[in-house]
């Protein structure tokens, strides 16, 4: 992980926001395969937390979308008006910044702003999220479902959503890859035994190369 000397689970709401370093360290494969049961175990947590907001022949996605508005309306209603922009402003500056420092020009990867700015707004969107749901916490079941996604992003990961993988709907997250001198994405699905695939920073999901030669089936995320 990114903080060795801190514990994700004792920091309060803001340290951890604070905390992230964004999309580092970029990994080795090998690197990036040995948190793969971490990370699973986050996964599951957060669709536990997600299953008793998700409605009958709903998606999971769709609950977590419904659950940012229910949180914002509860979190005014508390009074507590807006205590999300300060996460939203905060995960878009570093997480652009990280994504340009660490990967675009001055990474050497030459990743386009266009790139570095979809990776801060789903920063931010998770990071406001987070926060609306802690400001209404005791309307809303206290247990905030956000809080795994951004312990992924405290691992330096970068998290995406629930897609459609054949039949069935799957967590998507990016590992900040690093092979050899080249920068890239390892695109895991939830319940792969490791990352199969890659993909440049722009493609956001698509395009997907296998990492090795025994991975001979094309993937197609929906």
């Amino acid at each position: 992980m990114s903080h060795s000397n801190e514990t994700f689970s004792v920091l309060d709401p803001h340290a951890k926001l604070k905390s992230i370093k964004y999309f580092t360290p970029a990994r080795t494969i090998e690197e990036a395969n040995s948190l793969i049961s971490k990370v699973d175990e986050i996964i599951e947590n957060y669709i536990k937390t997600l299953i008793p907001w998700k409605k009958e022949n709903d998606t999971i996605q769709h609950a977590s979308d419904s659950l940012w508005d229910l949180a914002r309306i509860a979190a005014t209603k508390e009074g507590k008006n807006n205590t999300w922009d300060f996460a939203w402003d905060l995960a878009w500056k570093e997480a652009s910044n990280s994504t340009r420092d660490n990967y675009g020009w001055y990474g050497g990867s030459y990743i386009s702003g266009e790139s570095a700015r979809d990776a801060a707004r789903d920063a931010a969107k998770y990071a406001a999220r987070y926060m609306a749901f802690e400001s209404a916490k005791n309307k809303l079941n206290n247990i905030n479902p956000f809080e795994h996604v951004i312990e992924l992003y405290w691992m330096g990961l970068k998290p995406t959503y629930f897609r459609k993988v054949g039949e069935q709907e799957k967590f998507v997250i990016d590992f900040p890859i690093k092979m050899g001198a080249k920068l890239s994405l390892g695109c895991y699905v939830h319940g792969d035994k490791q990352i199969l695939f890659t993909h440049e920073w722009k493609e956001y999901c698509t395009n997907l190369k296998p990492v090795t030669e025994k991975e001979t089936q094309s993937r197609t995320l929906g």
